[in-house]
């Protein structure tokens, strides 16, 4: 089963942050996900290029190669907004390696409890973020869990659109995270979450192996419904402690917080 980072409880294709490997906010949108949201974005990009007479120079950018990931590697998103009472912190450490697999220690830590799930995923082309067997993490020792398992524990951090009803446009735009730059490409849908009509926002990047970079669903009224933040990414040694950690249990450390025009 896929599921890039921010999984979302799927609508008719959403906007799905979660971490099979990343942030996927497109099937939580009900816009095309995975290689469809690819040929879709491909498309507009050759339509502009045959209208303006010229090649776009942006197209190179959406077709670099994204860098493997390693022991060593790891991402932390926070998600907030009214749709949970205490902002979530999702962690993701890579713990090994195995060719074309990984082994992931994912953490999800609320305001009074917290989970910890190793799964293995795909790394390998076509199947990125392809969850392939999770386990529970308890004092160190692993219990076996169910896909379903990973899949519950990923939809607490998510928020699913009823209806996307109109897409609004896009445009380039830098995120800064981890002191190093993103080059995303940030879209806005018109949705439908029951009755309420919203605007989401998604921020992804064809480069980055985790996957969607963040996104955010406000209310027509200005109230943030959910949003999902990278806010560190980096590489530690496995003796080092998960970002949340590095000061201790009872004082997680400040996270760099993405710093983008995504803001304004």
């Amino acid at each position: 089963m896929n599921r890039p980072l921010f999984y979302v409880a799927a609508l008719t294709s959403v906007l799905a942050l979660g971490c099979g490997a990343g942030l996927d906010m497109n099937a939580r949108a009900g816009r095309p996900t995975g290689a469809s949201a690819r040929a879709a974005a491909e498309e507009r990009r050759e339509a502009a290029q045959r209208a303006e007479g010229s090649t776009d120079e942006r197209a190179p950018a959406a077709k670099e190669t994204t860098a493997a990931r390693g022991p060593g590697d790891y991402v932390a998103y926070r998600f907030s907004g009214s749709f949970t009472k205490r902002p979530l912190l999702l962690t993701q450490r890579v713990i090994a390696r195995e060719g074309d697999v990984l082994v992931v220690d994912m953490t999800l830590e609320g305001d009074k409890e917290t989970e910890a799930l190793r799964v293995r995923m795909s790394d390998a082309p076509g199947r990125r973020g392809e969850i392939l067997s999770a386990a529970w993490i308890d004092a160190g020792a692993e219990r076996p869990a169910t896909l379903a398992a990973y899949d519950a524990m990923m939809a607490k951090t998510t928020l699913a659109a009823d209806e996307n009803e109109e897409v609004l446009g896009s445009e380039a735009v830098n995120v800064e995270v981890g002191g190093a730059p993103i080059t995303c490409e940030k879209t806005s849908f018109r949705v439908r979450i029951g009755k309420r009509k919203a605007t989401l926002h998604t921020l992804t990047s064809d480069g980055f192996a985790w996957g969607d970079v963040g996104g955010e669903i406000t209310a027509e009224d200005g109230r943030v419904l959910y949003r999902a933040e990278l806010i560190d990414r980096g590489h530690a040694a496995a003796a080092q402690q998960r970002p949340s950690e590095a000061a201790g249990d009872a004082a997680p450390r400040p996270a760099t917080v993405a710093q983008s025009d995504y803001e304004d």
